[in-house]
């Protein structure tokens, strides 16, 4: 826990918190898109994550032009990190699949 704790303190808390976000909604639209479409195969599924990328973009783009002051581009970069754990765990599930 003690690198986690150091990790969120060379990052800081409102990178973590865009990371953390961006992951949120990127999974939310991502799984709405993937449940909508019947009949993807494993690469689609993959690939519809593309969706909630662009989705977590544009909001990130907007809230820093927007709702800030000054544009920090590093919070749009986080956020848009966030949403490599979902192409991380959309695949796995994928291949999960594959193998059941």
């Amino acid at each position: 826990m003690n690198a986690l704790d150091n990790l969120i303190q060379k990052v800081g808390n409102d990178k973590t918190l865009h990371f953390l976000g961006g992951g949120f909604i990127c999974s939310f639209i991502s799984f709405i898109v993937i449940l909508q479409e019947s009949g993807l195969t494993a690469w689609e599924k993959v690939s519809s994550v593309l969706i909630g990328t662009v989705f977590v973009l544009i909001l990130s783009v907007l809230k820093e032009l927007i709702a800030d002051d000054k544009a920090d581009w590093y919070d749009v970069l986080a956020a848009v990190l966030g949403c490599i754990p979902v192409y991380i765990a959309v695949g796995l599930g994928a291949w999960f699949n594959s193998l059941s």
